[in-house]
């Protein structure tokens, strides 16, 4: 099925119908990426880290669990990266090479995406796009929609894996002489540290290499906290499931989940919102005592605003082709080419 995906997409042909998406899957995960995570969890807690790995919060549940957060109605980051995309599609669309190879960085469930590969379709643009993500079931559930017959200039296939899976699948010679554009929507970039954030872009910033990137502008405190602290607790409940994904790869129950909570804040100095765990009692873990009170980081969330932007793309090497902003929030889209010295 997959024989022809390191070519050029240059004719156009009618998808195959199909009932199931999961024969559109690859998988291209190393043997070791459970194993890392175990040991960089353990280290965490022996270390009396402040902080334990975010990809603890992307399993199967987690996916789900983050999939309703996008839907409430304080989370404004997906409404406003929706609704620039429907209104800029075709003008993104027109900046991916005809024959390109798309790839989606964390891909979630497509329901952004199938706006710019439907823009794609009608545009008569034929690429390949390219879901990668952690959880094989969740890429059956989401690609579905998108492999039943729905295009005949786009096909779709899944990437089943981490960042590092993709990045190296990336780097086999007869993908790298295609053109690809890398999709990192949702802010997503913002997990990162600002200087690992542009180390990451830079890592996949590959030849006949361009980005989609959605990145959040808004630093009002008052907007942020209600976004990631819903008064309903959907967020808090997404968070939280990091812990029982901890249990499973521990086994037993190391974090007691009656005990342990989430809360979250506005950091204004790094222009930030952070999300902790703490337990609300004395506990100790896997012999290290943690008072009650005291913050586990579970994830950060940066925000860019103009100069921040501008700061990313020249510490990346990339440059900002063409940019899209919501006026209000100050969400923004970024298409982003390399350098000439790096191409």
């Amino acid at each position: 099925m997959f024989e022809n995906i390191s070519t050029p997409r240059t004719d156009v042909k009618p998808a195959p119908v199909l009932s199931d998406s999961a024969g559109h899957i690859i998988d291209i995960r190393s043997d070791t990426k459970d194993i890392e995570l175990r040991e960089s969890l353990q280290q965490s807690i022996r270390n009396d880290s402040a902080a334990l790995p975010d990809l603890l919060l992307w399993d199967e549940k987690g996916l789900k669990y983050f999939e309703d957060v996008t839907y409430c109605p304080s989370y404004y980051l997906t409404r406003e990266e929706i609704r620039l995309l429907g209104v800029r599609r075709f003008e993104i669309a027109q900046q991916i090479q005809p024959g390109s190879m798309i790839i989606e960085l964390g891909s979630g469930n497509l329901r952004k995406t199938k706006i710019l590969l439907d823009a794609l379709e009608d545009l008569g643009r034929p690429v390949d796009y390219f879901a990668l993500d952690v959880s094989r079931p969740e890429l059956q559930r989401t690609l579905r929609p998108v492999t039943a017959g729905v295009y005949r200039h786009v096909r779709c296939f899944g990437l089943w894996g981490t960042y590092d899976d993709g990045r190296k699948w990336l780097q086999s010679p007869e993908i790298q002489a295609r053109p690809k554009t890398i999709l990192y929507l949702g802010s997503t970039l913002g997990n990162f540290e600002k200087d690992d954030a542009a180390q990451f872009l830079s890592s996949f910033a590959l030849s006949n290499c361009s980005f989609l990137l959605g990145l959040d502008g808004c630093k009002e405190e008052a907007k942020v906290l209600q976004a990631y602290n819903d008064t309903e607790g959907v967020n808090h409940r997404f968070i939280k499931n990091g812990l029982a994904r901890a249990n499973t790869i521990l086994g037993g129950d190391t974090f007691d989940l009656d005990v342990w909570d989430v809360s979250g804040s506005w950091n204004e100095e790094k222009g930030a919102h952070e999300q902790y765990y703490y337990p609300r009692k004395d506990v100790y873990l896997d012999g290290v005592h943690i008072p009650a009170g005291r913050k586990l980081l579970a994830v950060k969330s940066h925000k860019y605003d103009a100069d921040d932007r501008e700061g990313l793309c020249k510490r990346s090497g990339l440059t900002v082709s063409d940019a899209w902003t919501a006026a209000v929030s100050g969400y923004s889209l970024l298409f982003l080419t390399q350098n000439e010295s790096k191409s």
